[in-house]
């Protein structure tokens, strides 16, 4: 998965924007923020309405997406 990030003290901080299935999207706002072993999770919502959560492996370096809601799809 390809994210682009604030990089910050932990090398990885806010992201900012993110493709799926193709697409490029910006991060519009960060939702929520937290925390689990290994891992920072971001609830974010897009330029176009829809929510994702993304989890970034700090061990690997690599990203996890997850569409949470759609506008298209309420």
């Amino acid at each position: 998965m390809q994210v682009t990030c604030n990089a910050g003290y932990s090398g990885c901080d806010y992201p900012k924007a993110f493709l799926w299935h193709g697409n490029h999207l910006a991060v519009q706002q960060i939702t929520k923020e937290w925390r689990e072993p290994g891992t920072k999770n971001y609830l974010v919502t897009t330029d176009n309405g829809d929510y994702f959560k993304l989890v970034f492996f700090e061990t690997s370096g690599s990203w996890s997406i997850l569409e949470v809601s759609s506008s298209l799809n309420p």
